[in-house]
Parts: C-alpha cells; structure tokens; sequence
C-alpha cells in the first residue's frame, strides 16, 4: 500500500492522518487530523516507566487554522496531553475532549485541577503567540446527545457546528473507532 504523505504541523507531533480541506457536508467544513505524541502519563496522570504513543484528533472547521498547533505543543511539553483525545479551534474558541479513561479514573477535584492547568498553557500561549485570548470548553468521550435532555451542554456542538446532533455524535464515533484515539 503507498504511502500518502501528511503535513508536519510540528517537530514534537507525528500526523498520520490529514484532511487538509473538508470532506463531507458535516458541520460549516468540519474534516480532522490524528497526530501522535509519545506520553509519559497515565490516564490518571501518573509517571510511566516507559512512554506509551498516544493518538490525538485534531478537528478543524473551515479555516484549517494551525494555530491550535501551538496549544497543542505546549499541553504535550506540560504533561497534559494524556488525558486528551480530540482538540479543535471553532471561532475564537477551544474544545477539549477527555479520553474515557481519564475522565473515569480522575475525581472531580482532579478533573478541576487539570481544567485549569490546561487553560492557564492554553491562554499563555494563545496570548503570548497570538495577541488573543479564546474561550476553553471541555467535554468527555463519555458525554451523549441525550444529555441535552437534562440541561447539560455537551461538547460536541462546542466542536462542530451543525444541527444535527446525531450526526456529530457518529461523526465522533467514527474518528475515535478508525483512529483508537480514546486510548
């Protein structure tokens, strides 16, 4: 099978998968990216005695802005990219999805400390590279459309916007099943 060549978005992350434009009618131009980086976490965040690779999906809407590149480079220099499973840029604003794992094995108080640590690297970055300041939602892999029922937000229009909750939702599925980036 030929190799198809990817894009190096970076010297610290490895992409193995690219939609430089969007492919499909899914949100306004959704398409994504996997990288992989090495972690030395666990999901609970523990010290590994040996690094393990870890798939991250990078979802873009229509601008494919490399900007989240940077933010992405410093959770991983911080040890935080462990307990990540996708990350997107949509108008001014990060989504940050929890892999399973993580979100099921850190208490609340943990999943609070690491909220805050990572969007303390996120805005240090994205003001000290970009003169910005963005908006940092999070999510879990766990989170459901049915959620929504109950009030809740859920992540998955905070990543994709489009009205079709269904469709974001297997659209989420889909990456998680072909690239195992939920650990």
């Amino acid at each position: 099978m030929p190799m198809h060549d990817t894009p190096k978005y970076s010297p610290h992350l490895h992409c193995i998968y690219d939609e430089p434009a969007p492919t499909g009618h899914i949100g306004r131009g959704t398409h994504y990216s996997v990288v992989q980086a090495l972690s030395w976490r666990s999901e609970k965040g523990e010290l590994r005695q040996q690094a393990a690779v870890q798939n991250v999906a990078i979802i873009w809407d229509e601008d494919h802005d490399e900007r989240i590149i940077p933010c992405v480079e410093a959770l991983l220099m911080a040890g935080l990219l462990h307990a990540v499973s996708m990350i997107g840029e949509r108008k001014g604003g990060v989504t940050i999805v929890f892999n399973s794992m993580s979100a099921a094995r850190l208490s609340d108080n943990q999943k609070r400390v690491y909220r805050e640590e990572v969007t303390r690297v996120i805005n240090d970055v994205v003001a000290a590279k970009h003169e910005d300041s963005w908006s940092i939602t999070f999510g879990e892999m766990t989170d459901t459309p049915s959620l929504r029922s109950t009030g809740r937000g859920i992540f998955h229009q905070s990543l994709i916007q489009d009205g079709d909750v269904q469709k974001i939702e297997t659209y989420v599925r889909n990456i998680n099943y072909l690239w195992d980036i939920d650990g």
